[in-house]
């Protein structure tokens, strides 16, 4: 969804960081490839002993064709989209772990390789490959081993320098000038939650849960101070009111992917915005079809509609209203 976010929106966002994602437009629309092609869950629901009943499974395609995938998107968007070449000034920060069997690294190649053919030059994007890594967001908060793949999908990740710090990492690297700052303790007050159902203006259907998060670090509430915004979209079942079993994941990511320190560290406000699950729809009507809470990305949001989709342009509900977030949050009135 940030890169996503970030190619939609190139106007307005200075870097991008992506953590085990695939290239802009890599569903093409189709929940299916979304499944098997683009990412391959974890746990193998049910879903999938009916896929391969009929002889599909999760299959990852050539770097190649997932770049053709994104180019084609960029095309049939144009003029839906921001003029591309906004993307030649942004930052691009992208992480996969080596041991990651849900998002292939074909995937995370091809995001780069899309984002250099597309005008930006390679000494603004760093590329992490994290050894012994699975399919998760590595916090030094975490308790889980670095190799694994299950929920909470939150690792901490060894290195000679301590724990992988990855939203510092991230933040180091979209705003040049932090250096060698250190973070600092977050301040609970500071998180708090607010309404984001009336963001997506009126649509059926927008996927969204009903209350978000944004963390404003205190010396951003002081007349005259001046703030960035970094919007932290969480990953699939990472939403706070995501399910699994009897669990709620809560606020586990809005707490603990490690951005509220840096945050207080370097004047940056954190949108986190919330998507939620549902399972109204099926793999053969895959509107309302969102088991896992995952953010848009193969056009759940939006009825059957194979000629057109909406998910990937600035027109799609949950982008719409990321962006009137943002702009709600810059306003004059929340200076």
């Amino acid at each position: 969804m940030a890169s996503q976010f970030g190619v939609a929106y190139s106007a307005s966002v200075a870097g991008v960081g992506m953590v085990a994602g695939g290239p802009y437009g890599c569903s093409r629309g189709s929940v299916s490839t979304a499944m098997l092609n683009c990412s391959c869950p974890a746990d193998k629901p049910q879903l999938f002993e009916v896929t391969r009943y009929f002889g599909l499974d999760c299959r990852a395609l050539g770097p190649d064709q997932y770049l053709a995938f994104a180019d084609g998107a960029v095309a049939r968007n144009k003029g839906q989209i921001d003029d591309v070449a906004n993307l030649r000034r942004q930052r691009i920060w992208i992480y996969r772990g080596d041991k990651d069997g849900v998002v292939n690294g074909h995937l995370t190649e091809a995001a780069r390789d899309l984002y250099l053919g597309l005008g930006v030059p390679k000494e603004q994007i760093d590329y992490v490959d994290m050894r012994n890594a699975g399919h998760a967001f590595p916090s030094p908060q975490s308790s889980d081993q670095c190799d694994l793949t299950r929920f909470p999908f939150m690792v901490k990740c060894p290195t000679d320098a301590g724990a992988y710090d990855a939203a510092g990492s991230l933040l180091k690297w979209l705003y040049t000038d932090l250096g060698d700052k250190q973070a600092l303790a977050p301040q609970p007050a500071q998180l708090r939650q607010f309404k984001q159902a009336g963001y997506a203006g009126k649509v059926e259907f927008s996927g969204l849960d009903d209350t978000a998060w944004v963390y404003i670090p205190q010396a951003c509430e002081k007349d005259g101070s001046k703030c960035r915004l970094h919007v932290a979209f969480h990953g699939c079942e990472q939403g706070q009111s995501f399910r699994n079993g009897n669990e709620v994941f809560g606020k586990r990511f809005v707490q603990g992917a490690g951005y509220n320190e840096w945050a207080e560290a370097a004047n940056v406000v954190v949108l986190y915005p919330q998507a939620k699950s549902s399972t109204l729809g099926n793999l053969a009507n895959p509107y309302r079809y969102n088991p896992k809470g995952c953010w848009d990305f193969w056009g759940y949001t939006e009825k059957y509609a194979p000629m057109d989709r909406n998910f990937s342009k600035q027109s799609a509900p949950q982008m719409k209203a990321v962006k009137a977030m943002i702009d709600t949050l810059l306003s004059p009135a929340a200076q």
